[in-house]
């Protein structure tokens, strides 16, 4: 005999009040372990006192700079000048105030640890203007520590978040034009310009895309477009004054790629290459792309659609694009495609919307939601899963380099501070964290923490807040970055410098030094470090 429905519905809640409790835990506990997956992406900023993450002693040493400089307190001031009209004036300004009441480090990792919440945050309020599964919000979370996270690339993570903004800004005013809206786009674009100029280019070209998108006839589309006008002209401008006022461009000082298109390795490899970066700036990163495939395979698992909102699928587009056909290396800027890697995952879950539940009747609805629900909270719990292991092993690699590197604060407490240093980096991998790159500018923390100034340095770049004087700049040293062995103490300047930073696991040769002006002698040593100084010069 079949039970009435209202009678299966009596059964089932009086059957068991405990297995109702049971089951909303059961609902709530992918939600709370991706809370905690949050937080403990966090932590991951504050483990190492000075990080293994490449570029980043460089962009804190331009902090600094700029903090002394403004101040007026800055020995170097006959030789550099503040560049107000960069792309990095955000990142850099919102670091600066903090310097006063904090050390640099501190700063540094203060800023990355809110754009990385912010980023998260700005994801979800897109998926939930998309009307995107929340089911997949763990996807936003690992990609801010993959490549750009490896390589220290400052600028691009505080940037990340204000694109994920300035994104949904577009798709609301694309589905409904206004002037007020327009000049809101414009204004948050500038913004955007003023933080990174290539999340800057990603977010305007997904944001002309949600207008085309959007809007069916030519001339509403040509209106629409309009907010791009002055953020085209602005990009405009920049490089017509970078090319007229930059000493490296103008006398190409800097032996620096032009371009390099980045398929001259297998085909399979690029092919693969941006889900590995979205968790490492090295192939190690591979042995997280069964987590990728697990989450590419969630929402058809969950049989989610794609979202009836054309739109949501113009991130993933543009990602796409970026990295079958963005160069590695364009005008002197390296690791072009790789570093967005930190769009891939975010982008490919905007794309879905849950399926909405049949209507079957009440006892086959009983049993497909348990079984259903379990398959869900599943697959969600494997998804964080992953995100947890990556987090682990990340924080035991970042409290091994810190031990790795303690030797560094040694070399630090032996120099004192405002003179001029030379970083010689023979061994800039670290096996500790597994970066081949981790201590290219460690030797700038002495610029940033004892107001030093240390060659080779990115005050030489275009994009740097605080640039050499066009009479100031120094003679080319990226050979002593790709090879120290190559120093030459005449013709490199070796007088200039008051102190060498050397990492290299084995002694220099006796003879490194040997020059007819000055005697350089080896201060200490510690680990891999070791610190010489110039001195009694004649």
């Amino acid at each position: 005999m079949n039970m009435p429905i209202e009678g299966a519905d009596a059964a089932a809640s009086s059957a068991g009040p405990s297995l109702s409790r049971s089951g909303s835990f059961i609902d709530r506990l992918p939600r709370a372990l991706f809370i905690v997956a949050v937080l403990y992406g966090a932590v991951l900023f504050w483990i190492a006192p000075r990080p293994p993450l490449a570029d980043l002693p460089q962009h804190a040493g331009q902090v600094m700079l700029l903090h002394d400089l403004l101040e007026h307190a800055s020995p170097w001031t006959d030789q550099l000048r503040i560049n107000l009209f960069t792309p990095y004036l955000i990142g850099y300004g919102l670091a600066l105030p903090l310097t006063y009441v904090m050390a640099v480090s501190a700063a540094i990792k203060l800023i990355l640890t809110l754009a990385y919440f912010g980023f998260v945050a700005s994801c979800i309020a897109f998926r939930k203007d998309l009307n995107g599964d929340p089911r997949l919000d763990i996807l936003f979370v690992p990609g801010f520590f993959g490549f750009a996270f490896g390589w220290g690339f400052y600028t691009f993570l505080v940037a990340a978040p204000v694109g994920m903004l300035f994104l949904r800004l577009v798709h609301r005013y694309a589905a409904a034009p206004s002037l007020s809206k327009g000049v809101v786009v414009s204004v948050a674009g500038t913004a955007l310009f003023f933080c990174h100029g290539l999340v800057f280019l990603f977010a305007c070209a997904t944001g002309v895309c949600f207008v085309l998108v959007k809007q069916r006839r030519v001339g509403s589309m040509l209106c629409a477009l309009a907010p791009f006008v002055p953020l085209g002209l602005l990009c405009i401008a920049h490089a017509m004054w970078s090319h007229a006022s930059d000493p490296v461009l103008n006398h190409g000082i800097q032996n620096v790629t032009a371009f390099e298109w980045g398929w001259t390795d297998r085909v399979s490899k690029r092919l693969i290459s941006l889900p590995v970066f979205v968790w490492s700036l090295s192939k190690d990163g591979a042995r997280y792309l069964p987590v990728v495939a697990l989450m590419a395979a969630a929402p058809w698992l969950w049989r989610d659609r794609i979202n009836r909102d054309r739109a949501a699928i113009v991130p993933m587009i543009v990602v796409v694009f970026i990295w079958m056909l963005v160069p590695s290396t364009a005008a002197g800027t390296a690791f072009l495609y790789q570093r967005f890697g930190v769009f891939l995952l975010p982008a490919y879950a905007l794309m879905f919307v849950a399926a909405e539940p049949a209507h079957w009747d009440a006892r086959r609805a009983m049993s497909a939601s348990a079984l259903t629900r379990v398959r869900d909270v599943g697959l969600q719990l494997a998804m964080i899963a992953g995100c947890l292991v990556f987090f682990t092993d990340q924080s035991i690699r970042l409290h091994r380099f810190a031990a790795e590197n303690a030797g560094l604060e040694q070399l630090l407490s032996q120099t004192e501070p405002g003179q001029r240093a030379l970083n010689l980096v023979f061994d800039p991998e670290s096996a500790a964290y597994g970066s081949p790159a981790a201590y290219m500018h460690q030797a700038l923390w002495y610029q940033a923490e004892e107001r030093g100034f240390v060659n080779p340095n990115f005050a030489i770049f275009l994009p740097q807040i605080v640039r050499f004087r066009p009479e100031h700049v120094p003679p080319d040293t990226e050979h002593v970055v790709q090879e120290p062995d190559t120093f030459q103490w005449k013709t490199d300047g070796g007088r200039a410098y008051r102190y060498f930073f050397v990492h290299k696991a084995e002694p220099l040769r006796a003879d490194f030094f040997t020059n007819d002006e000055c005697d350089v002698a080896l201060v200490t040593h510690s680990g891999a470090w070791w610190l010489y100084e110039r001195r009694n010069c004649r």
